[in-house]
């Protein structure tokens, strides 16, 4: 019988995938039939011809800057932040095309990425703290309305995105801490970062206990 090492549950018939998680499941098929419904293949939204041609015009884009920078030299090697500048928008990009399945990981992946790569533009310009003073606090506070309005829009269960929704709070909580240690300068957006984690927090103790609790049970296999 097909089993599925990551749900830890076993599966009739011939699935291919686990219904659950949608892994590949290990072990033979039993033969017998299949109780579980079979999802249909995912649409891929942004067509292939699309993007071959953004990626074209990011060449062109990246090409004529180097040429004109070498060209007309003063004022420093300013082709390389726009090349840095698409190779960024490529990572994320990326990173949409991948989680677009899943809207609530898709934002926390963009909230971490995002964050990320703008700690490291802050660090290659003469590292200021903007990145930690406004970029990471203002996407978190968006994230976590981000994935209440997503949620509300396509009435999704509070098992699809509670997990993420904490962890959009857990950035709030850094945000704090970062404010505690001095990291930050301007502490406003910090501070509303970390009152807006604490409310969602609260809200999904009194009212989502219970959910929460048992999305972790099922996460750590409990």
């Amino acid at each position: 019988m097909l089993r599925c090492e990551h749900c830890g549950v076993s599966l009739p018939g011939t699935q291919g995938r686990c219904p659950l998680c949608q892994s590949e499941p290990a072990g033979d098929p039993d033969g017998s039939r299949d109780r579980f419904p079979r999802l249909p293949e995912s649409r891929r939204t942004v067509s292939r011809a699309l993007i071959t041609w953004l990626a074209f015009e990011s060449v062109c884009v990246v090409v004529i800057c180097i040429t004109v920078n070498i060209t007309v030299p003063a004022g420093g090697w300013w082709s390389m932040f726009v090349l840095a500048g698409v190779v960024s928008l490529w990572i994320d990009f990326a990173v949409v095309l991948k989680k677009q399945t899943n809207p609530p990981k898709s934002i926390i992946w963009q909230v971490t990425v995002v964050s990320l790569m703008a700690f490291l533009w802050d660090i290659c310009t003469t590292y200021k703290g903007w990145s930690l003073e406004y970029v990471l606090p203002i996407l978190s506070t968006a994230a976590m309305l981000a994935m209440t309005v997503v949620a509300k829009v396509r009435n999704l269960d509070i098992q699809d995105y509670i997990l993420y929704l904490v962890i959009a709070c857990v950035f709030g909580i850094v945000s704090f801490v970062l404010i505690l240690t001095g990291a930050v300068r301007v502490v406003i957006p910090s501070a509303i970062n970390f009152c807006a984690a604490v409310v969602f927090l609260a809200f999904l103790l009194f009212f989502e206990g219970k959910a929460l609790w048992a999305e972790f049970q099922r996460r750590l296999h409990w």
